[in-house]
């Protein structure tokens, strides 16, 4: 396998290997058995740099040859045989020799049952506690996933699709087999390659970096998970005890386990106990009871902790175990959302805050949706209603619409229309689970406000829409209770709305059937309105707005207005000294107040994001609202 005679470099599989050899400290003179050799490429850095005793072990008769000319130990071992492989070790090896590591590289791939020859490794590695380092190649890289999802699975003479590979390994499968045949992983050093040796033809669109085909599927596979430049899995192990009790490969026995179909994830802070009755109370009452209920319980304290507890203990009991109370600290208003999301177990996932209203048909009608429209994001039409609070004599504090439902949200999802603002309150929606669990969709922990919007018009591009005519919820207009409109400024909803447009505007955007001639007749009337108004139709087309021009100018002025009130506020000051003394305490340098006419948009967003998040602004909200009680 001439092949593979590669030359060692520390930054190859040999330089990875090696460097995870001395991360054990092997005692010099001990002995490293490298099965699968080759040419022995590891030869003599172990040798030189570790003092080891290397014996390189193959069926690869030139290697071996090359092995014995440069003075090293060989033995010609056949590991498709390792019962016969471990007699001839054992005959070989003197009785008190000591092995400081065994390692075998690029080879488990091309045994018909790498299990075995793990098991025969684990057998020597017990006897000296030594680690096993091991290299196989990961079929996941992106190459290979993008062409494959063209149409293209390209064998080669080597490399990642060598066309004698009998085994192609994933992360997954990586940790399920060496777990099974008793080796637990304790470090990783992989080879990553952004360009493998499947990088071609380059100039495919789904390979080239300068299409929008890549850009699109090359970011929704980093989100997934860290495996999509991974050229080469090196880990290393310990043996342990053997999880398997077959040496089978691993198997996905079940591909579509047994599930509720809807995960209903209730936000609640413990403030709004007679509302959240009221939710629980509408979900009693659906005409489809296949859904569960996850609470998440943000920063709740004891007493609304149990106060949450009681109010689920008292549920009749078909209903009392299908709900959970999930507890999550600190974060934003997204970090409930993902804490649910991650706990849903529902092949669909609606979120139903702790003031949100439904109708009796809302799990229903998402369930009908399913049936046609299966991994798109579900919606059907919500109605807003003025709801105002209400003591009665004698009673408890209780809720009252105080107005007709209003029909203020279209009947059918336009990505466009949602572009620019949100059309669909959140329990309108059902999302595919999968969207995060296996997309890993996340909602932005960085907004404090318009979360959901965010999550919506990065879902729906790639999922598409299912709208159902049916009415299913009801909008809450609060007038005295306090919402994300009241706790959160004019300021801070649209930091938040053009922190997500520049996000998403950096990335491609597929857009549904339909918005080629929606476009083209949008550009059309654009076209006439500046014909009819002379002054526009001579503006250059090319040209675009600086930092502190066009349509952002305004909000720029707004955010250095907003700076300068809240580091010259009386709170921000009185706060100071403290702020000092933890500075000097940790050793850091104090912030200075920076210039706000040199900084950009970007900049201020995140100054005065860091400001209001910080301690000292959250502790003396007391002092700005007694303030304002005091001027009226």
């Amino acid at each position: 396998m001439d092949q593979y005679d590669n030359a060692y470099a520390e930054d190859n599989v040999y330089g990875h290997v090696a460097d995870l050899v001395a991360r054990f400290g092997p005692q010099p003179g001990s002995i490293f058995l490298d099965f699968g050799c080759g040419y022995g490429r590891l030869a003599e850095v172990l040798r030189d740099r570790y003092q080891l005793h290397y014996i390189g072990l193959d069926i690869n008769e030139p290697g071996l040859l090359s092995l014995k000319e440069r003075g090293f130990d060989t033995m010609f071992v056949d590991l498709r045989d390792p019962d016969a492989a471990l007699s001839l070790i054992d005959q070989y090896l003197p009785q008190a020799s000591r092995v400081g590591a065994l390692c075998i590289i690029d080879t488990l791939e091309h045994i018909a049952e790498p299990m075995k020859a793990l098991l025969m490794l684990r057998n020597i590695a017990q006897r000296h506690g030594a680690p096993l380092i091991i290299s196989v190649p990961n079929v996941t890289h992106r190459d290979i996933g993008f062409k494959l999802a063209m149409g293209m699975f390209d064998y080669t003479e080597s490399g990642l699709l060598d066309y004698t590979h009998l085994q192609y390994f994933t992360e997954q499968r990586v940790t399920e087999m060496m777990v099974s045949s008793g080796w637990y992983e304790v470090h990783k050093k992989d080879v990553l390659l952004s360009k493998s040796d499947q990088y071609f033809p380059r100039e495919h669109a789904i390979l080239s970096e300068n299409a929008p085909l890549h850009q699109l599927v090359a970011r929704l596979r980093s989100q997934v998970d860290h495996t999509a430049q991974i050229n080469q899995f090196v880990r290393a192990f310990l043996p342990g005890p053997q999880a398997a009790t077959t040496l089978q490969v691993p198997l996905l026995r079940e591909r579509e386990p047994e599930r509720p179909f809807l995960t209903v994830v209730t936000r609640t802070q413990g403030r709004r106990i007679a509302t959240l009755r009221e939710t629980l109370l509408c979900l009693s009452a659906q005409t489809c009871q296949d859904f569960e209920v996850c609470i998440i319980g943000h920063d709740l304290d004891l007493e609304s902790q149990l106060v949450v507890e009681r109010l689920i203990a008292d549920l009749h009991g078909s209903m009392r175990d299908r709900v959970r109370l999930v507890r999550v600290y600190n974060g934003s208003r997204a970090t409930p959302l993902n804490a649910g999301f991650e706990n849903a177990r529902g092949h669909y996932v609606a979120v139903l805050d702790d003031d949100d209203l439904v109708f009796g048909n809302w799990v229903e009608t998402f369930r009908e949706l399913a049936e046609t429209h299966a991994g798109q994001l579900l919606r059907l039409v919500a109605v807003a209603q003025h709801w105002d609070k209400v003591t009665p004599a004698h009673s408890m504090v209780a809720s009252r619409a105080t107005g007709p439902m209003q029909a203020l949200y279209p009947e059918d999802f336009d990505l466009v229309a949602h572009i620019v603002e949100n059309r669909s309150p959140l329990h309108s929606l059902a999302f595919p689970r999968s969207v995060f669990s296996d997309l890993k969709f996340r909602f932005d922990d960085h907004l404090t406000t318009a979360e959901d919007w965010d999550f919506i018009i990065r879902v729906a591009p790639l999922t598409g829409v299912a709208t159902s005519k049916n009415v299913g919820c009801i909008y809450r207009l609060w007038k005295t209770e306090e919402t994300s409109s009241t706790v959160h400024n004019e300021l801070e909803w649209r930091a938040n709305y053009f922190y997500t447009l520049r996000k998403i505007d950096k990335t491609p955007l597929l857009m549904p059937p339909g918005s080629v001639m929606r476009i083209r007749n949008m550009y059309e009337e654009l076209k006439r309105l500046q014909a009819d108004g002379a002054a526009l139709s001579h503006q250059p087309q090319a040209w675009l707005p600086g930092p502190d021009s066009g349509p952002d100018s305004e909000y720029m002025e707004a955010l250095r207005h907003r700076y300068h009130e809240l580091v010259h506020s009386t709170s921000w000051k009185l706060t100071g000294p403290l702020r000092s003394f933890v500075c000097f305490i940790k050793r850091r340098r104090r912030a200075k107040e920076e210039k706000i006419w040199l900084l950009s948009i970007s900049d201020l967003e995140y100054l005065i994001r860091s400001i209001e998040s910080s301690s000292s602004w959250r502790k003396t909200r007391w002092l700005r609202e007694l303030s304002r009680v005091f001027r009226g």
